[in-house]
């Protein structure tokens, strides 16, 4: 069995896309434009309001990763990145943004589904990847393989590791970043930052996407590895 490590880049949705009721329902408690600029600033966080446009997957034990994103064109294509195999998958939005997001995630759910695939480890997975993954399929009629939310407390299911290292909340959540700097880890955000995911796909720089998703798996690997090497049998994780 496998150990699967996965993160999402999502961009909100063009507000064209949804109705007047529907603006009126995410809109209705603004009571000025500041907090409906805010409200529009957390559009690529919620799943009704945003699309999923690149996953990245790497298998820990493999050094292999796989990133699938939106494009222009499908494409597939391999190569060697910072010492892993990475495998890229493009989806052409050009018959819809959400055509290619139900094949993105149709595809992901072939991955987490398949029966070498056994514990799954993020960061925030838990509270942002895992529901946003399983309401848009939801949304876009996908059908879903496996439950990511999982059980908080068995290990050996999904490993969520802003939650554990928070000690399930007991102690302080640190960012990604933060924790990657402090351990002498490469951070994803050297390459650039979440908040530029938006700006750089509505400009075409859609690998940008892809290889900063798949810097993010990089470090979450690196980070598992090291938790599992100084706390793993604490907490009862396979050497």
């Amino acid at each position: 069995m496998y150990t699967l490590v996965f993160d999402i880049e999502t961009i909100p949705t063009d507000e064209g896309n949804l109705t007047d009721e529907e603006l009126e329902c995410l809109y209705r408690r603004a009571e000025d434009e500041e907090k409906e600029q805010r409200i529009r600033n957390m559009m690529a966080l919620w799943a009704p309001t945003a699309h999923i446009v690149s996953v990245g997957l790497l298998i820990y034990e493999k050094n292999f990763a796989k990133v699938l994103y939106l494009s222009q064109e499908d494409s597939q294509e391999e190569e060697d990145m910072e010492g892993y195999r990475v495998k890229l998958t493009s989806y052409s939005i050009k018959e819809g943004i959400e055509s290619a997001e139900r094949k993105l995630l149709s595809d992901f759910w072939d991955v987490v589904g398949h029966q070498s695939i056994g514990t799954l480890v993020s960061f925030n997975g838990r509270s942002f990847d895992s529901p946003f993954l399983m309401l848009r399929s939801l949304l876009l009629d996908v059908k879903v393989s496996r439950n990511l939310i999982g059980n908080r407390y068995r290990y050996d299911d999904h490993i969520d590791l802003m939650d554990l290292l928070s000690f399930h909340g007991i102690g302080r959540p640190y960012s990604l970043d933060f924790l990657c700097r402090r351990l002498g880890f490469s951070s994803p955000k050297d390459f650039m930052k979440g908040e530029e995911v938006k700006d750089r796909f509505r400009n075409g720089a859609y690998s940008d996407i892809a290889i900063y998703n798949f810097y993010d798996v990089v470090a979450i690997g690196k980070l598992y590895g090291r938790l599992k090497r100084t706390m793993g049998e604490a907490f009862g994780l396979e050497a």
